[in-house]
């Protein structure tokens, strides 16, 4: 299926996430207090660091993140082929390991150290992004026709994300019940192989 109104609709993702962006700052400051941060790797021995060195790290680091990126977008090219499968479909099963694990892991590690806000904002910050800018990316930019992969993974998204909100909603939101959500992805899976075969 395409949509005449696609585009619009990108731009509707990068406006979403922009509302998102500009709430979080402007009421940003409640949830950086208490949280002891690192000091900034350009001036470490500086409490409070420069502009010129924030801006320069952070521009050093999206640098490297977006070669990293073109990088891992790369090995998927060549890695499903290898697999035998499509590029989509293997972008489908790995990505979300690839782009989740990081945020999993530095929360573990900041709830450990006992900064639990930063742990949540951090998740909820990339899970913002994940779903909009990408997303309106590929509405402006590329065809995005819905094949059959495409509508299982929605599906499939979609029934974890019911089962969550129920969770959620009955108070039973906890580590053993969270992890059940694994089930939809392997059921995905699963169901590609009859697709593809």
């Amino acid at each position: 299926m395409a949509f005449a109104i696609k585009p619009w609709l990108g731009l509707l993702f990068f406006a979403a996430y922009a509302v998102y962006f500009w709430r979080e700052i402007r009421g940003g400051g409640e949830h950086g207090d208490g949280e002891e941060l690192a000091p900034l790797l350009l001036q470490r021995r500086r409490a409070t660091p420069a502009t010129w060195a924030v801006i320069t790290q952070t521009l050093v680091t999206l640098a490297v993140i977006f070669v990293a990126s073109q990088l891992f977008v790369h090995q998927l090219d060549t890695i499903g082929p290898m697999l035998g499968l499509p590029a989509a479909v293997t972008a489908l099963l790995l990505s979300p390991i690839a782009t989740e694990l990081p945020e999993i892991m530095n929360a573990i590690i900041w709830v450990r150290q006992g900064k639990t806000s930063l742990a949540l904002a951090n998740i909820s910050g990339a899970m913002m992004i994940q779903a909009t800018v990408p997303s309106g990316l590929g509405l402006l930019f590329t065809p995005w026709r819905f094949d059959i992969v495409l509508l299982i993974s929605g599906i499939a998204t979609m029934i974890a994300i019911v089962y969550l909100l129920g969770l959620l909603g009955a108070g039973k939101f906890n580590a053993k019940t969270l992890t059940v959500a694994v089930v939809f992805y392997l059921a995905f899976a699963a169901s590609l192989v009859p697709v593809l075969t």
